[in-house]
Parts: structure tokens; C-alpha cells; sequence
């Protein structure tokens, strides 16, 4: 339950969690929530292991590990209703030796965090543990002792943090004396761009923000002759901060989903799943259909059934204030227990499981101790009354949100099985293909739900007319969008190749699923081959003057891969590794030859890579791959499968962009003609959608997580470079990668990838 006081002072939010050597996880949260001990460890250990993954992955791909990450909060409900929510969400790990720390903080404001200040600060307190964790080296404490002393620790230094944080300790100076950071702007060079749309699957959980179609650019560095190409052993290449890019996209969905989880008080979490089953237990009684008006009627007087029963309780909860029973507080808990206990015999009534959840209750508000008061209660009394008068209020609200919800879905459902019965009736390829393309329909129009404008309105009442009304302009606005704006990939065709199949397809099933992993496999090992452990590795590893045109490179390049994909288990690994041959092959027979730099190579070669795999990807192509593959099958029973096969996919891209037309037509022609009867059930039905989206987790989800309705945009991404011993004698200070991203409209961003090079680079060096 969060007041408007709490929603203002918590703008400021915080998870911390600290990692010892010996992989002891602990950690605290500070935010609107509350939460018991074991859900702070539960997510201090997920927030560390996202970590921990995100930085492994960028270990692998830049050379580097997260400095600083910083998001934007994109309320998606500006302006629906009247909530202060926190501008920005950071994470700033830190680390001395092996312990390692970090601070997930969401922020009212963005863009002016001193994440170097912020860093030293997460250092220091990595090096104040390091002492902590000599002190709690002795042969007295085992692992569990040692948590407990870690946790204070982690406590205490959590409000540290927490008070730097809301005290604007760390924010950059705006006027006066002003230091230049690593990472400013001025002393940053831009050397590649990416631009991209995004879609966000908002029907999953957490959703997905997905890039789509991005389009790399390289630029001139502001280097010459060697300085130029020992900044490409450095440098991040297109598809690696892609790649980078896409996890950081994930990330921020994971972190803003455990930030979201801190802001749940779990004793409402109780309470709420207390009164669903109360409501449950009578509603499940009635096997008779009705409608969802009348279930939400039937609903409220369960829940005014239900207010009265909790005011008894309460009353009866004020009166052991006054009992004047004293003692230590587990003893004074117990009293209370038995005070209830014997008023509700003398009123028939069952307060047994109300009771154990104000009890709960209790003891995260009281002060443990030996003299503890009956009146020492009454605070916590209160507070478990206005909790309990919320979660009805907030259930009250909710029905007619989760029940618009579930039925806008559920017309969705019925109106795709109405379009599916049309096609079963057609011939076989037309049956399944149209069939497929529903299933997408389907999906896509749940992503429009999720967000549709009446369900984010406030004050919404249920009314099913107009939420028929509403369906229909949703599947009309959005017919063009999707039928004219489809997109079937490789393995979209492909599974429409299988189920035409005449044939027994699963004789050739572990093929057609190598096929399906084409496409993916194919974005995969660009970025991977393009890695900074890859080809980052390889042209510091070879000498620079011995690399003097596109062949020699090409030869060496693929040479050097063959050592290190052995244990990758991808099948078409082989597959792109022919791609080098085909580069080399294309200077090999020229009759005038050109003089070339390394980064004069390095540059087409990305290229030649970056275009190759997006010609790979089109469905076109996939015909000369299938081919090639069907002319090495030796297995003669499996050949007529196999061309059979080929037949299909040739005849599902033939008609790829015609089919939609034809399917877009039926529905045009079903949604005008619609005209559904409000929907009866039996009233337990209305919980759940199936066997999913129930009504509880609607309320957990959208209702007692606070920050639900905000998407995390990353700002700006911040890497320092791992540089080996050796290489740290070529650099003056240390080498930083920085991601700026800039969104615009609904769905396009563009972001700068640029380092600082030029400023610590000592380029004297090299030639000593």
C-alpha cells in the first residue's frame, strides 16, 4: 500500500547486493515495497546473476565490463492517471579484489549522475567488505554466521548509499568548478552508428523489447595511419554492439521487473490472495451461467459480505489493545492470537487464517523485545485495518479492469476461431497456411490489447457493448498494419512447408529443424565471429605489415576460426565459415590489384559480412541453400521427402505476399459482419483465461507492483575496457566504450557507439 507521501519519497528506490569471495549473496532493498528477508535475498541474488551474465557476455563480445548503465522510465499511462513514478533506473556495480558489490537505484531525474563518483563510492564500500570479510574469516563462523554478519553490513551500507543517493551526492556539478569525466561528450570520439526499430511484446512476462531491421554505419575515426588500426583491436564491431545492445534491452526489462517486485508489500500480497479465495469458495458454489455484469454485482456483495467480517475482526483486534498484557513479543503475539480465538467462539465466526495474517503483519512493524505492551499494537492494528479497507478498494477497481481485459481477449479468441472454421473448409495448403497466419494475427492483436487506451483509462466500468464496439475498431485499425506490413522469415516458411508436406515429414524432422535454426543461427555467428575474443584477438594477435590485401586476411582469419568453433554446437557454423573463402575468392583471380591498409580490410571485410548475412536472411536465397543441401543427401529413401519439401517452401515464397491478401480479405469481410452475444459462463470462469491469466495474477502484476507502467529505455551505456598488463602501458588512463541512445516516435532509436581513445591512447608508445 503506498500513500502519496511514500510515492513522492519513494522516487528513490534501491537494491543492493554484495558478493563475497566465497559466493555468500547478500543484500537490502529500500523502496515502497515490503518485503521479507527471504524475497531481499531473492532478489539481491538476481540482480547480482543478471550481472554477472550481462558482464560475461560483454567480456566476450567488446573486451570490456559495464561500467554504468542508465535508463530512461517511459511512462507508458502519461497522462491517464495522477502517480509520481521515478524518472531513471542506474546500475553501478563496484568490486575490490573478489568482492563484489552493486546498486540498482531508480531516480526522479536523468542525465546527471556522476557515475564516476557513484563507481568510487561502490568500490570503497567493495573494499570496506573486504575487511569485513577478514574479520568474519575465523574458524567460529561458518557460512551461515558469516551471512548474518554480512547482511548487517550489507544494511548499513545500503542507507549510505541510499542517502547519497536522495541527497544528491553524486550529481554533476552545474555551475562552478566542474571536472572532465572520461566519458563526457568533449572527449569522446563517435566511430559507428546503428539505427533500429523496436517492438515491444507487451503480452509476456516480463515483456520483450525486440530490435528490428537495424542498420549499421561506420565512420571515419579521427586516427591516421597506425593510430587507426591499433584503434580497431579496441574497437566494438557493428554486429558485436548489436548484439550488446539487444542483451542491454533485455536487461532493462529483468531489472525494472525486480525492481518492480521490491515495490510489493507482501502482507497486501496475503491479504489479496486471502479474499480471492474467500470470493473462490462462494462463486465456485454457483453452476449456473451467467454473465460478467452479474458476476461483478455478485462479487461486490461477497466483498461487502467480507468488509463486515474484517471490521468484526478489527474491532475485536482494538479491544486486546487495552487488555494491559505485557511481555516479550512472541508472547504478546501469541496472547493476541488467543484473544481473537475466544471472541470468535462467542460469535460463531473463524478468525483462524485472518488472524495469522495480521500476526504477519505485526511482525514486521512491532519493535522485538523483552517488555512489549498490548497498546504497542495499536499502531500495527491500524496500519493492518488500512491495508485491508485498500485490497478491497483496490480488488473493487480492478474487476471491471481485469474483466474488460478478459474479454477483449477472449473475443480475440473466439473471433480467430471463427476465421480458422472458414479455412478448414478450404483445401489443405490454404487451411494450413491460413491456420498460421491467425495464430500470428492472434498474437499481434493481444500485443494491441495489452495496451489499448480503454483499458489504461481510469474510472473504467465494465460494459460489454462497448468493449464488442471496441474489439471491432481494433482489429480494423490494425488489418492494414499487419496483413501490409508482414514479415514471414525463413523459418516462418518453413513450418508452413512442413505441415503441407503429403508425405511423412518426420522422416526428415531432425533436418527441418536444422533448417528452422538457419535464420537464428545465421544473426548469431555474425556477432559471434565478430566478436572482440574473435576477430578483435586476431588482429592483435597477427603483425599488422603482414596483412597487406583482402586474401591474406581472409586466409588467416579463417584459419585462426578454425581452432576456436570446434566446440561451438551450432549446425551452420560450417556454413558461414564458407563465407570467408568466398571473400578471398573474390580478389583472387582481379587483374589490377589495389594497395590496401589493415583497416582498409578490416572495414570491407565487416561489411562484405554485415550484407552477406542480410541477403542470407531472405527467403529467396534459403532456395540455393536448400538445393545445395538436398544435392549432399545420400540417403535414397529420404530424397522424395526431402525434394517434396523443397516443392512446398518454393510454393509457400511464392506465395508469401499474395496469401496475406487473400486472408486479409475474410477477415475484413468477418469483423464488419460480427456481432458476438455477451459472453455466459459459469462464474468461476471469469478468473482465468483458460488456464492462464488469472485473476490474481492480473492484481499482482498491474496492481501491487508499483512501477508496472513503466518501460525501461536505456540513455546511456558506459563499458571500461579489460586491458591486459601489457596493454595498460600503451594507455594513459583507461579506455571506455559509451553507447548514447536516442529514441524517438513509438518505435525508433538510434544510438552512437563512441570511445575515448584519442584521449588515453599513447600512440608514442608503439613505436619505441
Amino acid at each position: 500500500m503506498i500513500t502519496t507521501r511514500e510515492s513522492i519519497n519513494y522516487q528513490f528506490s534501491l537494491i543492493f547486493g554484495y558478493s563475497s569471495p566465497e559466493d555468500i549473496i547478500v543484500g537490502d532493498v529500500i523502496g515502497p515495497g515490503k518485503l521479507t528477508k527471504e524475497k531481499v535475498k531473492e532478489l539481491s541474488l538476481s540482480v547480482m546473476q543478471f550481472l554477472r551474465m550481462y558482464n560475461a557476455m560483454l567480456r566476450d563480445y567488446t573486451g570490456s565490463e559495464v561500467f554504468s548503465i542508465e535508463f530512461e522510465l517511459h511512462d507508458i499511462e502519461a497522462g491517464s492517471e495522477i502517480k509520481i513514478y521515478p524518472k531513471s533506473m542506474i546500475l553501478i556495480p563496484g568490486q575490490y579484489k573478489d568482492c563484489e558489490s552493486l546498486l540498482l537505484a531508480l531516480k526522479p531525474e536523468t542525465g546527471i549522475l556522476n557515475t564516476h563518483k557513484s563507481r568510487d563510492e561502490l568500490n570503497d564500500i567493495s573494499s570496506l567488505f573486504y575487511e569485513v570479510e577478514e574479520f568474519a574469516n575465523r574458524p567460529d563462523l561458518d557460512n551461515h554466521g558469516k551471512e548474518l554478519v554480512f547482511k548487517k553490513f550489507a544494511s548499513r551500507f545500503s542507507k549510505k548509499l541510499f542517502g547519497d543517493l536522495i541527497e544528491d551526492k553524486w550529481n554533476k556539478k552545474l555551475i562552478g568548478l566542474n571536472v572532465s569525466l572520461p566519458t563526457e561528450k568533449e572527449l569522446l570520439n563517435t566511430y559507428e552508428t546503428i539505427k533500429s526499430n523496436v517492438e515491444i511484446l507487451w503480452y509476456k512476462s516480463p515483456y520483450e523489447i525486440k530490435i528490428l531491421n537495424p542498420q549499421f554505419s561506420r565512420l571515419s575515426p579521427p586516427f591516421e595511419s597506425q593510430a587507426a588500426i591499433d584503434h580497431l583491436k579496441f574497437s566494438i564491431s557493428e554486429p558485436s554492439a548489436n548484439f550488446v545492445i539487444e542483451n542491454t534491452l533485455k536487461l532493462g526489462t529483468n531489472l525494472i521487473n525486480l525492481a518492480n517486485t521490491g515495490t510489493i508489500d507482501e502482507s497486501q500480497d496475503e491479504i489479496v490472495s486471502f479474499i480471492i479465495n474467500q470470493i473462490e469458495s462462494k462463486i465456485n458454489n454457483i453452476n449456473v451461467p451467467h454473465n460478467a455484469k452479474w458476476v461483478i454485482n455478485e462479487i461486490n456483495k461477497i466483498l461487502g459480505s467480507l468488509e463486515t467480517y474484517f471490521n468484526k475482526f478489527m474491532n475485536y483486534s482494538k479491544t486486546f489493545t487495552s487488555t494491559g498484557e505485557k511481555g516479550n513479543s512472541s508472547a504478546i503475539l501469541n496472547k493476541f492470537r488467543n484473544h481473537i480465538s475466544e471472541r470468535a467462539k462467542l460469535e460463531n465466526e473463524n478468525f483462524e487464517n485472518l488472524c495469522q495474517l495480521a500476526i504477519n503483519t505485526f511482525e514486521n512493524s512491532i519493535i522485538r523485545g523483552e517488555n512489549v505492551r498490548a497498546i504497542d499494537l495499536d499502531s500495527a492494528i491500524y496500519y493492518f485495518s488500512e491495508l485491508i479497507k485498500n485490497t478491497l478498494n483496490l480488488i473493487r477497481n480492478s474487476l471491471p479492469k481485469y474483466f474488460s481485459r478478459r474479454r477483449l481477449k477472449t473475443l480475440t479468441i473466439n473471433f480467430i476461431t471463427r476465421i480458422k472454421e472458414i479455412f478448414d473448409k478450404e483445401q489443405k495448403p490454404a487451411k494450413n497456411l491460413g491456420n498460421k497466419f491467425m495464430e500470428k494475427f492472434n498474437t499481434f492483436i493481444f500485443n494491441q490489447i495489452e495496451v489499448n487506451p480503454l483499458l489504461l483509462s481510469s474510472n473504467l466500468k465494465f460494459d460489454e457493448a462497448k468493449l464488442i464496439k471496441e474489439f471491432k475498431y481494433v482489429v480494423k485499425e490494425n488489418i492494414e498494419v499487419f496483413f501490409d506490413n508482414i514479415e514471414l522469415d525463413i523459418s516462418d516458411l518453413i513450418s508452413f512447408a512442413e505441415v503441407l508436406m503429403e508425405g511423412d515429414s518426420s522422416m526428415i524432422k531432425d533436418h527441418i529443424d536444422k533448417f528452422k535454426r538457419f535464420s537464428k543461427e545465421l544473426h548469431f555467428l555474425l556477432s559471434y565471429l565478430l566478436r572482440h575474443t574473435t576477430i578483435n584477438r586476431f588482429l592483435k594477435e597477427e603483425p599488422d605489415k603482414e596483412i597487406s590485401d583482402p586474401v591474406t586476411f581472409a586466409t588467416r582469419f579463417h584459419r585462426f576460426l578454425e581452432k576456436r568453433t570446434g566446440g561451438i554446437n551450432l549446425e551452420w557454423k560450417f556454413y558461414i565459415l564458407d563465407w570467408i573463402k568466398d571473400y578471398a575468392k573474390k580478389f583472387i583471380n582481379l587483374e589490377e590489384q589495389r594497395q590496401w591498409n589493415l583497416q582498409e580490410i578490416y572495414q570491407d571485410f565487416i561489411g562484405y559480412f554485415e550484407q552477406r548475412e542480410s541477403n542470407e536472411q531472405q527467403s529467396d536465397k534459403f532456395l540455393k541453400v536448400l538445393d545445395s543441401y538436398i544435392a549432399q543427401v545420400s540417403d535414397d529413401d529420404k530424397k522424395p521427402y526431402f525434394i517434396e519439401f523443397f516443392k512446398q517452401y518454393e510454393f509457400c515464397n511464392k506465395i508469401k505476399g499474395e496469401f496475406p491478401k487473400y486472408i486479409k480479405k475474410i477477415v475484413e469481410k468477418e469483423i464488419i459482419a460480427l456481432n458476438p452475444p455477451f459472453e455466459e459462463q459459469i462464474p468461476q470462469n471469469f478468473f482465468s483465461l483458460g488456464d492462464t491469466d488469472r485473476f490474481y495474477d492480473y492484481l499482482r502484476d498491474f496492481e501491487l507492483k508499483y512501477f508496472s507502467k513503466l518501460i525501461p529505455r536505456p540513455l546511456t551505456l558506459i563499458l571500461k575496457h579489460n586491458l591486459t598488463n601489457e596493454e595498460k602501458s600503451l594507455f594513459k588512463s583507461d579506455l571506455f566504450h559509451v553507447f548514447n541512445f536516442r529514441f524517438w516516435g513509438k518505435n525508433n532509436f538510434k544510438v552512437d557507439v563512441s570511445d575515448n581513445f584519442k584521449e588515453a591512447y599513447r600512440e608514442w608508445v608503439k613505436n619505441l
